[in-house]
């Protein structure tokens, strides 16, 4: 198809590739998270290979509607494998620069209080976005949430 060889296409979408399941969990629901090991394999093994995951989450004040882990975590390996400054609703992805891992639940552009940024986005959730969504937006209001990232067996 020709419109899959345009360059927008191949820079935002060509490492959306996988076939790996995790889990996203946190207190009253569950997510479930397609990762792209295909398209993003240096990422996704090194985050596949610390599951389970549980981080504290808040709600990021420059970026929109995200949610960022509050802590750290080193995952192994710190190349960006994919530079996306725009990210779409559900998509999950690690900041190289300083371990975070971040959850998209809503409109967004990665961004820091010194402007852009990037991220590697290495998965999307695929089922559980909207009681997701729903749960995020509480976080501006109600604080840390934690979230358990866990393998899919």
């Amino acid at each position: 198809m020709e419109a899959e060889s345009w360059y927008w296409q191949k820079t935002w979408s060509d490492f959306r590739r996988g076939t790996r399941r995790m889990s996203m969990n946190w207190e009253g629901g569950r997510a479930e998270i397609l990762v792209y090991e295909e398209g993003v394999p240096r990422t996704a093994a090194a985050v596949l290979a610390k599951l389970p995951i549980e981080l504290p989450m808040v709600h990021v004040a420059w970026s929109g509607d995200m949610l960022m882990g509050a802590r750290s975590v080193p995952i192994g390996y710190n190349e960006a494998e994919n530079h996306t400054r725009l990210v779409r609703p559900g998509d999950v992805a690690f900041d190289p620069k300083y371990d975070e891992i971040t959850v998209t639940y809503g409109t967004a552009e990665a961004r820091l209080p010194s402007g852009p940024n990037t991220l590697t986005v290495f998965g999307s959730v695929v089922n559980g976005l909207e009681e997701f969504g729903r749960w995020a937006r509480a976080r501006r209001f109600e604080g840390v949430g934690v979230v358990t990232f866990a393998p899919i067996p």
